[in-house]
């Protein structure tokens, strides 16, 4: 009897069976990646979210200890008067939550006599006379991943605009970023102290040198803004959030009521969107935001922090006039209820 060898009983891939595994392959990694993709960017979600919820709890235990939030800003540069002793500190309030958000040694090392940049346009003196912010460098510097949204692919970069140049208005020597900016209604660095636009129905939870109390959301905590999203890539390298040196644009998040108190409408164009204020929206033909706007990377809208300590995910595409404006002034008495 003849007995075949093992050999001759082997039986390969044909080509035409090799090509069907090659495209069952393709077919599967194409549809699994979209999957993959999908919960990165819901990991980095839950990260920007947990971001928030962390300066919730720091916001409202520096309430608990000073009975009333942080300035957004302390000294500014900005304002434009050379009335009284004025002198320029550029002082962010993060840099004043930052034992609330366990950087203790950072604050420590924090000097509260010289500024965190150089930025006084109007001819202010800086405190302590002091040209350069060498100082407070270490502190401004440090790269900080509680402030910065995960989805941001320039969180990890460094700021420098005109460094050590007196007196330019965005003076910034590798100043750390940030994608978190506060919530100051009609107004920026560029207005009076939060105490003089007290009686102003578009006054925002922050501002210079001063902020408000939770006893003075007279909308409600959770119907109130204090704190929201910001893209870092602006319309123009100028503009950029920071936390720690207080350059121009570095805090205030703004809106604008039509017209504003500036007398701008709050677009250039109805095609672009709001330049002021709608999340998202956008500056100019670039597609990019204007300096004090709100909005993300994440897609359809941006994370905001309320009053109340909760976090809510708001819609691009929410009612400009009638929600989200509303929900940045603390004494409008325009309740907006669940959105």
């Amino acid at each position: 009897m003849c007995l075949r060898s093992t050999s001759a009983l082997r039986r390969g891939f044909t080509l035409i069976e090799l090509l069907v595994v090659i495209a069952i392959i393709a077919v599967l990694i194409a549809l699994l990646l979209p999957a993959v993709q999908q919960a990165r960017e819901a990991a980095r979600r839950t990260g920007c979210q947990n971001n928030l919820k962390q300066f919730g709890l720091a916001l409202h235990n520096y309430h608990d200890t000073h009975k009333m939030l942080p300035p957004a800003l302390i000294g500014s540069g900005r304002w434009n008067s050379t009335s009284g002793n004025r002198v320029v500190l550029n002082t962010t309030g993060w840099i004043l939550l930052m034992p609330y958000l366990d950087q203790t040694p950072l604050h420590a090392l924090y000097n509260f006599n010289v500024p965190s940049s150089l930025s006084s346009p109007y001819g202010v003196p800086l405190a302590g006379g002091v040209t350069n912010t060498d100082i407070n460098r270490p502190v401004f510097s440090t790269l900080l991943e509680v402030m910065v949204c995960p989805s941001d692919d320039m969180g990890n970069m460094h700021k420098t605009y005109q460094a050590n140049v007196v007196g330019d208005f965005y003076e910034r020597n590798t100043a750390a970023p940030s994608n978190y900016l506060f919530a100051t209604g009609a107004f920026t660095d560029y207005d009076q102290t939060y105490g003089a636009l007290l009686a102003n129905t578009s006054l925002g939870a922050f501002g210079n040198d001063g902020a408000a109390r939770i006893s003075g959301f007279i909308d409600g905590t959770s119907n109130t803004i204090m704190i929201g999203e910001s893209k870092q890539d602006k319309a123009s390298i100028v503009y950029t959030p920071l936390w720690g040196s207080g350059s121009h644009t570095c805090c205030h998040g703004r809106v604008v009521n039509s017209p504003g108190p500036d007398g701008l409408t709050p677009s250039l164009n109805p095609s672009l969107g709001h330049r002021y204020g709608a999340i998202n929206g956008k500056s100019d033909a670039s597609g990019k935001q204007y300096a004090w706007q709100f909005g993300s990377n994440h897609t359809g809208g941006a994370h905001f922090l309320l009053g109340d300590g909760a976090v809510k995910f708001i819609s691009q595409s929410t009612d400009y006039y009638n929600v989200f404006l509303p929900l940045n002034f603390i004494r409008d008495k325009k309740v907006v209820g669940e959105f």
